[in-house]
């Protein structure tokens, strides 16, 4: 029957994920000419200019910088500042796209920030919730982290196991939970098609995201802008992760 199709996994998918072994993290810059924007991610200027060292204690920094990285090193847990829910925070990130275009609109960001424990104390383990999603994102250390010594979760790995737990297709069942004719499973499709859409019609990114079917970041509807983390439960080891459009 010719129109669109909303395409599903052949099985049910599993609430929990496990990203794969993925390579190093990338040396970021910032780009202070073009807009942020969800869709477009910055291209990086000729000559970035590095952000000096930050001295937590450097009463010439700003306020909410001195914050971010005086707190991240105190007793109770706290994220890393790169993840830190904030209203303009460092990362530009759309989640449908992989962790390797995540780009910075303020300073460089290099790959050993990457490599920082995603939370102090640091942690082998971390649970990710979002509103919008019925699966929870569990992450752990890569094996990229474990090559490097480093058997606790990175920022890295945090990003790496959003995008992947993501692109996670999902089931029929999944989609009509959502409530047969309902205003958010319509949204649902929509995302789907947009995403799709991204891509030039007929290129073979185009045709692969469309024959993929609806995948778990097209719950999010419009709101795929990474606006960071926040602690949800201590004990549990949850976070909540907040996006916007």
């Amino acid at each position: 029957m010719p129109g669109k199709h909303v395409r599903f996994a052949r099985n049910n998918t599993v609430h929990t994920f496990a990203p794969p072994t993925l390579p190093p993290p990338p040396h970021l810059t910032h780009d202070s000419h073009s807009p942020a924007s969800t869709n477009s991610l910055l291209t990086p200027p000729d000559h970035p200019t590095p952000l000096p060292s930050v001295n937590p204690h450097n009463k010439h920094l700003p306020p909410q910088v001195r914050r971010s990285h005086s707190t991240y090193h105190s007793s109770s847990p706290q994220l890393h500042p790169l993840l830190e829910e904030l209203r303009n925070p460092e990362l530009l990130y759309d989640v449908r796209l992989p962790p390797t275009k995540i780009g910075s609109k303020r300073r460089v960001i290099t790959p050993e920030e990457f490599s920082d424990p995603a939370t102090s104390p640091r942690t082998s383990s971390m649970t990710i919730i979002h509103k919008y999603l019925p699966w929870s994102i569990h992450v752990n250390p890569t094996g990229y982290s474990r090559s490097r010594g480093m058997h606790y979760v990175t920022v890295w790995d945090v990003l790496n196991a959003i995008h992947f737990s993501l692109r996670a297709k999902i089931s029929q069942r999944d989609y009509e939970g959502l409530g047969n004719e309902s205003r958010h499973q319509h949204r649902v499709k929509k995302a789907y098609e947009h995403r799709y859409g991204l891509h030039q019609r007929g290129s073979s990114g185009y045709q692969a995201e469309k024959m993929g079917g609806v995948r778990r970041v097209d719950f999010l509807v419009e709101y795929v802008k990474f606006m960071g983390l926040t602690l949800h439960n201590a004990d549990k080891g949850e976070y909540t992760l907040h996006t916007d459009h």
